[in-house]
Protein backbone atom coordinates (compact mmCIF):
# COMPACT_ATOMS: atom_id res chain seq x y z
CA UNK A 1 0.00 0.00 0.00
CA UNK A 2 1.13 3.53 -0.84
CA UNK A 3 -0.12 6.73 0.75
CA UNK A 4 0.19 10.00 -1.16
CA UNK A 5 0.02 13.64 -0.12
CA UNK A 6 1.21 16.96 -1.54
CA UNK A 7 2.75 20.25 -0.46
CA UNK A 8 2.85 23.51 -2.43
CA UNK A 9 4.61 26.86 -2.42
CA UNK A 10 5.03 29.87 -4.67
CA UNK A 11 7.82 31.36 -2.52
CA UNK A 12 10.87 31.41 -4.80
CA UNK A 13 13.28 33.95 -3.33
CA UNK A 14 13.05 33.36 0.42
CA UNK A 15 14.53 29.87 0.64
CA UNK A 16 13.98 29.39 4.37
CA UNK A 17 10.34 30.47 4.12
CA UNK A 18 9.70 28.15 1.15
CA UNK A 19 11.23 25.12 2.86
CA UNK A 20 9.41 25.81 6.13
CA UNK A 21 6.11 26.13 4.30
CA UNK A 22 6.59 22.83 2.50
CA UNK A 23 7.75 20.91 5.58
CA UNK A 24 4.80 22.17 7.61
CA UNK A 25 2.36 20.94 4.98
CA UNK A 26 4.09 17.56 4.71
CA UNK A 27 4.12 16.88 8.46
CA UNK A 28 6.25 13.77 7.88
CA UNK A 29 6.51 12.99 11.58
CA UNK A 30 2.82 12.11 11.60
CA UNK A 31 2.16 11.09 7.98
CA UNK A 32 5.34 9.32 6.97
CA UNK A 33 5.65 5.53 6.82
CA UNK A 34 8.79 3.37 6.64
CA UNK A 35 9.85 4.33 3.07
CA UNK A 36 9.17 7.55 1.19
CA UNK A 37 9.84 9.22 -2.15
CA UNK A 38 9.29 12.84 -3.12
CA UNK A 39 8.19 13.81 -6.64
CA UNK A 40 8.86 17.47 -7.30
CA UNK A 41 7.73 19.65 -10.20
CA UNK A 42 8.42 23.35 -10.32
CA UNK A 43 9.03 26.56 -12.20
CA UNK A 44 12.70 26.77 -13.18
CA UNK A 45 13.48 29.69 -10.86
CA UNK A 46 13.20 27.37 -7.84
CA UNK A 47 16.41 25.70 -9.01
CA UNK A 48 18.30 28.95 -9.41
CA UNK A 49 17.22 30.25 -6.01
CA UNK A 50 18.33 27.10 -4.18
CA UNK A 51 14.94 26.04 -2.82
CA UNK A 52 15.19 22.48 -4.17
CA UNK A 53 18.66 21.93 -2.74
CA UNK A 54 17.68 23.35 0.66
CA UNK A 55 14.50 21.28 0.70
CA UNK A 56 16.36 18.04 0.01
CA UNK A 57 18.80 18.76 2.82
CA UNK A 58 15.87 18.86 5.27
CA UNK A 59 14.26 15.63 4.07
CA UNK A 60 15.16 12.04 4.98
CA UNK A 61 14.28 10.62 1.55
CA UNK A 62 15.10 11.16 -2.14
CA UNK A 63 13.28 13.57 -4.39
CA UNK A 64 12.98 13.27 -8.17
CA UNK A 65 11.14 15.24 -10.85
CA UNK A 66 11.28 17.94 -13.51
CA UNK A 67 10.67 21.56 -14.26
CA UNK A 68 7.31 22.57 -15.73
CA UNK A 69 5.43 25.74 -16.62
CA UNK A 70 2.06 24.96 -15.01
CA UNK A 71 0.85 22.64 -12.26
CA UNK A 72 -2.00 22.09 -9.86
CA UNK A 73 -3.24 20.06 -6.92
CA UNK A 74 -6.23 20.27 -4.59
CA UNK A 75 -7.40 23.87 -4.61
CA UNK A 76 -4.29 25.39 -6.21
CA UNK A 77 -3.14 26.20 -9.74
CA UNK A 78 0.10 27.97 -10.61
CA UNK A 79 2.42 28.81 -13.49
CA UNK A 80 5.26 29.74 -11.11
CA UNK A 81 4.85 27.31 -8.23
CA UNK A 82 6.33 24.12 -6.80
CA UNK A 83 4.51 20.92 -5.90
CA UNK A 84 6.14 18.19 -3.81
CA UNK A 85 4.18 14.95 -3.89
CA UNK A 86 5.21 12.34 -1.34
CA UNK A 87 4.67 8.61 -1.80
CA UNK A 88 5.10 6.75 1.48
CA UNK A 89 4.71 3.07 2.31
CA UNK A 90 5.60 0.25 4.68
CA UNK A 91 5.49 -2.35 1.90
CA UNK A 92 7.05 -0.54 -1.08
CA UNK A 93 10.65 0.61 -1.36
CA UNK A 94 11.87 3.48 -3.53
CA UNK A 95 15.27 3.65 -5.20
CA UNK A 96 16.49 6.53 -7.37
CA UNK A 97 19.42 7.44 -9.59
CA UNK A 98 20.61 9.88 -12.24
CA UNK A 99 22.52 9.09 -15.43
CA UNK A 100 25.67 10.67 -16.74
CA UNK A 101 24.91 13.46 -19.24
CA UNK A 102 23.64 12.19 -22.59
CA UNK A 103 25.36 13.81 -25.56
CA UNK A 104 24.47 11.80 -28.65
CA UNK A 105 23.47 8.32 -27.49
CA UNK A 106 21.61 7.02 -24.46
CA UNK A 107 23.24 3.58 -24.44
CA UNK A 108 26.11 3.85 -21.96
CA UNK A 109 24.60 6.46 -19.60
CA UNK A 110 21.25 4.69 -19.24
CA UNK A 111 22.80 1.21 -19.00
CA UNK A 112 25.12 2.33 -16.20
CA UNK A 113 22.28 4.05 -14.36
CA UNK A 114 20.06 0.98 -14.65
CA UNK A 115 22.76 -1.34 -13.33
CA UNK A 116 23.53 0.90 -10.36
CA UNK A 117 19.84 1.44 -9.58
CA UNK A 118 18.82 -2.23 -9.59
CA UNK A 119 22.01 -3.88 -8.30
CA UNK A 120 20.98 -4.06 -4.66
CA UNK A 121 17.25 -4.65 -5.04
CA UNK A 122 15.82 -7.85 -3.51
CA UNK A 123 13.51 -8.39 -6.49
CA UNK A 124 12.64 -6.95 -9.88
CA UNK A 125 11.01 -3.50 -9.68
CA UNK A 126 7.23 -3.44 -10.04
CA UNK A 127 7.36 -0.17 -12.00
CA UNK A 128 9.57 2.77 -12.92
CA UNK A 129 9.02 6.50 -12.75
CA UNK A 130 11.28 7.98 -15.48
CA UNK A 131 11.98 11.72 -15.65
CA UNK A 132 13.49 12.37 -19.05
CA UNK A 133 15.46 15.40 -20.28
CA UNK A 134 14.00 17.43 -23.14
CA UNK A 135 16.67 17.28 -25.86
CA UNK A 136 16.29 18.34 -29.48
CA UNK A 137 18.94 15.92 -30.77
CA UNK A 138 17.93 12.86 -28.71
CA UNK A 139 14.27 11.87 -28.63
CA UNK A 140 12.66 10.97 -25.34
CA UNK A 141 11.56 7.63 -26.78
CA UNK A 142 15.22 6.57 -27.02
CA UNK A 143 15.48 6.70 -23.23
CA UNK A 144 12.31 4.65 -22.79
CA UNK A 145 13.29 2.04 -25.37
CA UNK A 146 16.63 1.56 -23.60
CA UNK A 147 14.97 1.14 -20.19
CA UNK A 148 12.60 -1.40 -21.76
CA UNK A 149 15.42 -3.41 -23.29
CA UNK A 150 17.27 -3.53 -19.97
CA UNK A 151 14.26 -4.34 -17.80
CA UNK A 152 12.36 -6.66 -20.11
CA UNK A 153 9.33 -4.39 -20.11
CA UNK A 154 8.70 -3.18 -16.56
CA UNK A 155 5.80 -0.67 -16.70
CA UNK A 156 7.01 2.93 -16.80
CA UNK A 157 5.01 6.07 -16.06
CA UNK A 158 6.60 9.50 -16.24
CA UNK A 159 7.27 12.73 -18.06
CA UNK A 160 9.74 14.82 -20.01
CA UNK A 161 11.02 18.05 -18.54
CA UNK A 162 9.74 21.31 -20.01
CA UNK A 163 9.96 25.05 -19.29
CA UNK A 164 8.24 28.21 -20.46
CA UNK A 165 11.06 29.67 -22.56
CA UNK A 166 10.41 29.66 -26.35
CA UNK A 167 13.47 27.44 -26.84
CA UNK A 168 12.71 25.35 -23.71
CA UNK A 169 16.27 26.07 -22.59
CA UNK A 170 15.56 25.83 -18.85
CA UNK A 171 14.05 22.36 -18.95
CA UNK A 172 15.69 20.19 -16.30
CA UNK A 173 15.34 16.83 -14.63
CA UNK A 174 15.77 16.91 -10.86
CA UNK A 175 17.23 14.50 -8.32
CA UNK A 176 17.83 15.44 -4.71
CA UNK A 177 19.82 18.71 -4.70
CA UNK A 178 20.87 18.61 -8.36
CA UNK A 179 19.26 19.50 -11.68
CA UNK A 180 20.28 18.35 -15.13
CA UNK A 181 19.70 19.50 -18.74
CA UNK A 182 20.67 16.16 -20.31
CA UNK A 183 20.45 13.38 -17.72
CA UNK A 184 17.79 10.76 -17.10
CA UNK A 185 16.45 10.56 -13.56
CA UNK A 186 14.87 7.22 -12.70
CA UNK A 187 12.96 5.93 -9.69
CA UNK A 188 12.20 2.24 -9.11
CA UNK A 189 9.24 1.09 -7.02
CA UNK A 190 9.70 -2.39 -5.56
CA UNK A 191 7.24 -4.44 -3.54
CA UNK A 192 3.49 -4.21 -3.05
CA UNK A 193 2.67 -1.92 -6.00
CA UNK A 194 -0.73 -2.13 -7.70
CA UNK A 195 -0.93 0.74 -10.21
CA UNK A 196 -3.88 1.59 -12.44
CA UNK A 197 -3.07 3.38 -15.72
CA UNK A 198 -5.44 5.55 -17.77
CA UNK A 199 -4.94 7.82 -20.77
CA UNK A 200 -6.81 10.09 -23.16
CA UNK A 201 -5.58 11.39 -26.48
CA UNK A 202 -6.68 12.34 -29.98
CA UNK A 203 -9.95 10.78 -31.15
CA UNK A 204 -10.40 9.36 -34.65
CA UNK A 205 -12.93 12.10 -35.43
CA UNK A 206 -10.18 14.72 -35.08
CA UNK A 207 -7.74 13.09 -37.51
CA UNK A 208 -7.58 14.68 -40.97
CA UNK A 209 -8.30 12.40 -43.92
CA UNK A 210 -5.07 13.17 -45.82
CA UNK A 211 -2.42 10.55 -45.17
CA UNK A 212 1.15 10.32 -46.45
CA UNK A 213 4.26 8.17 -46.17
CA UNK A 214 7.32 9.15 -44.14
CA UNK A 215 10.16 8.85 -46.66
CA UNK A 216 12.99 10.33 -44.62
CA UNK A 217 13.71 10.73 -40.91
CA UNK A 218 16.62 10.95 -38.51
CA UNK A 219 15.60 10.08 -34.96
CA UNK A 220 13.08 12.77 -34.01
CA UNK A 221 13.57 14.85 -37.17
CA UNK A 222 10.88 14.33 -39.80
CA UNK A 223 12.92 15.04 -42.94
CA UNK A 224 10.66 14.16 -45.87
CA UNK A 225 7.09 13.12 -46.55
CA UNK A 226 6.01 11.69 -49.90
CA UNK A 227 9.59 12.37 -51.05
CA UNK A 228 9.38 16.12 -50.42
CA UNK A 229 10.84 18.12 -47.52
CA UNK A 230 8.53 17.88 -44.52
CA UNK A 231 7.83 21.61 -44.33
CA UNK A 232 7.02 21.68 -48.06
CA UNK A 233 4.55 18.86 -47.53
CA UNK A 234 2.87 20.86 -44.77
CA UNK A 235 2.66 23.80 -47.16
CA UNK A 236 0.72 21.63 -49.63
CA UNK A 237 -1.86 21.10 -46.89
CA UNK A 238 -2.05 24.81 -46.14
CA UNK A 239 -0.54 24.26 -42.69
CA UNK A 240 2.70 26.19 -43.32
CA UNK A 241 3.67 29.17 -45.45
CA UNK A 242 7.09 30.18 -46.76
CA UNK A 243 8.76 27.76 -44.35
CA UNK A 244 6.90 29.09 -41.31
CA UNK A 245 5.18 26.37 -39.27
CA UNK A 246 4.11 28.58 -36.35
CA UNK A 247 0.91 27.33 -34.79
CA UNK A 248 1.56 23.63 -35.37
CA UNK A 249 2.68 23.14 -31.74
CA UNK A 250 -0.91 22.26 -30.79
CA UNK A 251 -1.61 20.09 -33.85
CA UNK A 252 -0.92 16.39 -33.25
CA UNK A 253 1.12 14.38 -35.77
CA UNK A 254 -0.36 10.87 -35.94
CA UNK A 255 2.15 8.16 -36.87
CA UNK A 256 0.86 4.72 -37.92
CA UNK A 257 3.59 2.11 -37.60
CA UNK A 258 3.99 -0.91 -39.84
CA UNK A 259 3.01 -3.26 -36.97
CA UNK A 260 -0.40 -1.57 -36.74
CA UNK A 261 0.26 0.47 -33.60
CA UNK A 262 -0.04 4.25 -33.43
CA UNK A 263 2.10 7.00 -31.95
CA UNK A 264 1.29 10.67 -31.43
CA UNK A 265 3.99 13.30 -31.80
CA UNK A 266 4.03 17.02 -31.05
CA UNK A 267 5.89 19.54 -33.19
CA UNK A 268 8.49 21.77 -31.55
CA UNK A 269 10.03 23.55 -34.54
CA UNK A 270 11.64 23.34 -37.96
CA UNK A 271 15.20 22.75 -39.14
CA UNK A 272 17.01 25.04 -41.56
CA UNK A 273 16.80 22.45 -44.33
CA UNK A 274 13.04 22.00 -44.20
CA UNK A 275 12.70 19.23 -41.62
CA UNK A 276 10.30 19.22 -38.70
CA UNK A 277 11.47 18.60 -35.13
CA UNK A 278 9.10 16.33 -33.23
CA UNK A 279 9.10 15.11 -29.64
CA UNK A 280 9.91 11.54 -30.57
CA UNK A 281 11.07 9.26 -33.36
CA UNK A 282 9.17 8.93 -36.65
CA UNK A 283 10.19 5.77 -38.53
CA UNK A 284 10.64 5.71 -42.30
CA UNK A 285 7.75 3.94 -44.09
CA UNK A 286 5.29 4.80 -41.35
CA UNK A 287 2.09 6.55 -42.38
CA UNK A 288 1.55 10.14 -41.30
CA UNK A 289 -1.63 12.07 -40.65
CA UNK A 290 -2.37 15.26 -38.76
CA UNK A 291 -5.17 16.01 -36.35
CA UNK A 292 -6.92 18.97 -34.81
CA UNK A 293 -7.16 19.62 -31.09
CA UNK A 294 -8.96 22.54 -29.50
CA UNK A 295 -10.20 23.74 -26.15
CA UNK A 296 -13.38 21.64 -26.21
CA UNK A 297 -11.49 18.47 -27.13
CA UNK A 298 -9.05 18.96 -24.26
CA UNK A 299 -11.59 19.83 -21.59
CA UNK A 300 -14.11 17.13 -22.49
CA UNK A 301 -11.55 14.32 -22.64
CA UNK A 302 -9.98 15.48 -19.39
CA UNK A 303 -13.29 15.64 -17.58
CA UNK A 304 -14.29 12.16 -18.68
CA UNK A 305 -10.93 10.66 -17.68
CA UNK A 306 -10.92 12.43 -14.32
CA UNK A 307 -14.32 10.95 -13.48
CA UNK A 308 -13.06 7.47 -14.40
CA UNK A 309 -9.87 7.97 -12.39
CA UNK A 310 -11.77 9.03 -9.28
CA UNK A 311 -13.97 5.93 -9.45
CA UNK A 312 -10.94 3.65 -9.73
CA UNK A 313 -8.84 5.48 -7.14
CA UNK A 314 -11.00 4.59 -4.12
CA UNK A 315 -9.05 7.06 -2.00
CA UNK A 316 -5.63 6.32 -3.47
CA UNK A 317 -3.38 9.00 -4.95
CA UNK A 318 -3.58 10.13 -8.58
CA UNK A 319 -0.56 11.29 -10.62
CA UNK A 320 -1.44 13.15 -13.83
CA UNK A 321 0.71 14.48 -16.69
CA UNK A 322 -0.77 16.41 -19.60
CA UNK A 323 1.08 17.36 -22.78
CA UNK A 324 2.13 20.98 -23.24
CA UNK A 325 0.35 20.83 -26.60
CA UNK A 326 -2.94 20.42 -24.74
CA UNK A 327 -2.11 23.54 -22.75
CA UNK A 328 -1.42 25.51 -25.93
CA UNK A 329 -4.59 24.17 -27.58
CA UNK A 330 -6.67 25.95 -24.92
CA UNK A 331 -5.85 29.37 -26.36
CA UNK A 332 -6.41 32.15 -23.85
CA UNK A 333 -8.25 29.83 -21.44
CA UNK A 334 -5.00 28.34 -20.22
CA UNK A 335 -6.35 26.99 -16.92
CA UNK A 336 -9.45 25.28 -18.36
CA UNK A 337 -8.01 21.76 -18.15
CA UNK A 338 -6.76 22.27 -14.61
CA UNK A 339 -10.11 23.75 -13.59
CA UNK A 340 -11.89 20.69 -14.99
CA UNK A 341 -9.64 18.38 -12.95
CA UNK A 342 -10.39 20.34 -9.78
CA UNK A 343 -14.11 20.30 -10.57
CA UNK A 344 -14.20 16.53 -11.06
CA UNK A 345 -11.74 15.42 -8.33
CA UNK A 346 -11.32 18.28 -5.85
CA UNK A 347 -10.75 16.97 -2.33
CA UNK A 348 -12.08 13.49 -3.09
CA UNK A 349 -8.56 12.09 -3.67
CA UNK A 350 -5.02 13.41 -3.41
CA UNK A 351 -3.65 14.33 -6.84
CA UNK A 352 -1.08 16.31 -8.73
CA UNK A 353 -1.51 17.57 -12.28
CA UNK A 354 1.58 18.69 -14.20
CA UNK A 355 2.16 19.86 -17.78
CA UNK A 356 4.68 17.74 -19.64
CA UNK A 357 7.11 17.79 -22.55
CA UNK A 358 6.10 14.19 -23.35
CA UNK A 359 4.13 11.47 -21.62
CA UNK A 360 5.61 8.05 -20.77
CA UNK A 361 2.92 5.40 -20.55
CA UNK A 362 2.76 1.58 -20.58
CA UNK A 363 0.76 -0.39 -23.12
CA UNK A 364 -0.30 -3.90 -22.08
CA UNK A 365 -0.49 -6.14 -25.14
CA UNK A 366 -2.80 -9.15 -25.45
CA UNK A 367 0.27 -11.40 -25.29
CA UNK A 368 0.97 -10.13 -21.79
CA UNK A 369 3.97 -8.13 -22.91
CA UNK A 370 4.35 -4.55 -21.69
CA UNK A 371 5.59 -1.91 -24.14
CA UNK A 372 6.29 1.56 -22.81
CA UNK A 373 5.70 4.42 -25.24
CA UNK A 374 6.53 8.08 -25.31
CA UNK A 375 3.35 9.91 -26.33
CA UNK A 376 2.48 13.53 -26.98
CA UNK A 377 -0.84 15.38 -26.98
CA UNK A 378 -2.05 13.02 -24.24
CA UNK A 379 -3.27 13.10 -20.66
CA UNK A 380 -1.90 10.15 -18.69
CA UNK A 381 -2.87 9.00 -15.21
CA UNK A 382 -1.37 6.59 -12.70
CA UNK A 383 -3.31 5.63 -9.59
CA UNK A 384 -1.13 4.40 -6.73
Amino acid sequence: MIKMFTAFTEEIDDVDAAVSELLAQLDMDHKGLKNSLGIVHCYSDFLDSGVIKALYEKLSFDIVGTTTFSLSAQGIMSQTGLILTVLTSDTVSFTTGVSAPVVDTVDDPVTELYKNLTAGLPQKPAMFLPFVPFMKNVGGDEFIEKIDSLSGGVPSFGTLAISNEPDLSRSYTIRNGGYYPGSLVLAALTGDVDPVFLSASVTDDNILKQKAVVTGSNRNILQSVNNMPAVKYLETLGLAKNGDIAGLESMPFIVYLEDGSRLIRACIGATEDGGVILCGAVPVNSTLALATMGLEDVVNSTGDLAVEALKKAAGRGILMYSCAARYWAQGVQITAEEEKIEEKIGDAAPYHFVYSGGEIFPEFLSSGKVVNHLQNDSLIICIL
